[in-house]
């Protein structure tokens, strides 16, 4: 009896511990998996690589701009050229900063990713103060103004410059939902009269949500927000705002499918 009884603890302690392995097991793919979340990227600005030359870039000594390294501890990024290149990868989510200007058979392949359940997140900046030591009129230049309007008129909503922002580099504070945003010169997004109502806009209109077919895209009216001085603190392993945890936000948002912006313009975190 008492040979029989440990056997039938040791059984039982056996299949415990098999349990705890199996879910430690688990959590850690779960954690590994939610650290390579597919991103696609397309921006004007040279995130991989910054500004530099090709020297440093040949010796290995260039580094990537704060958000890619930042962004990089939960996703696998791809970054891309052009819109075919989109197309051809295979996550459904695409993060676009200030991205160059788009032909207009980008801007059909573009909405057709959407419609076919592609989901982006659009950062379109009517006056970026993003800082180049690059001179006016160089290609490889940040684009100063979004050029992407007829895109976003097929959505139905139109980005705006409102006159307190044209002063340069006018920084100010905009709350959004529970999270409170540094921007500067930012935008904001109108709805256009023969809009089908495939878009919502926030009651802070810094922010809209489209969703076009079986997509969903978030809009934000400012890129600078994303600039390392608006977000990066000099503390290790603090921020300064909350530029960049309202971005990861977003992006979890996508990934999950929900929304962003309420029936009522109210922003659902």
């Amino acid at each position: 009896m008492i040979a029989r009884n440990r056997r039938l603890w040791a059984l039982l302690l056996f299949a415990l511990l098999s349990g705890v392995v199996g879910l430690w097991v688990w959590q850690g793919r779960q954690t590994t998996d939610s650290k390579n979340e597919p991103l696609v990227l397309m921006s004007s600005i040279d995130l991989r690589w910054g500004e530099a030359e090709f020297g440093a870039l040949a010796k290995g000594e260039a580094e990537p701009d704060a958000l890619y390294q930042r962004l990089s501890e939960t996703h696998k990024i791809s970054a891309v050229d052009n819109v075919a290149q989109l197309q051809a990868s295979r996550a459904k989510v695409a993060l676009l900063v200030q991205p160059r200007p788009f032909s207009p058979e980008e801007l059909v392949r573009l909405d057709q990713w959407v419609r076919a359940g592609g989901r982006l997140l659009f950062f379109a900046d009517p006056a970026l103060q993003w800082p180049s030591d690059l001179p006016i009129g160089d290609p490889a230049r940040p684009l100063f103004t979004s050029m992407h309007s007829p895109l976003f008129a097929h959505w139905g909503i139109e980005l705006v410059l409102p006159m307190e922002a044209e002063t340069e580099s006018a920084e100010s504070d905009v709350q959004i939902g529970t999270h409170g945003v540094q921007v500067i010169s930012a935008g904001q997004w109108q709805s256009l009269a023969t809009s089908d109502r495939v878009c919502r806009i926030g009651k802070t209109p810094l922010i809209a949500e489209c969703r076009p077919g079986k997509g969903q895209v978030i809009l934000v009216a400012d890129a600078d927000l994303l600039h390392v001085s608006l977000w990066q603190s000099a503390l290790p392993g603090t921020d300064n705002s909350e530029n960049i945890a309202w971005v990861e936000r977003l992006l979890t948002r996508l990934e999950q499918g929900q929304r962003a912006v309420g029936q009522r313009g109210e922003i659902l975190d």
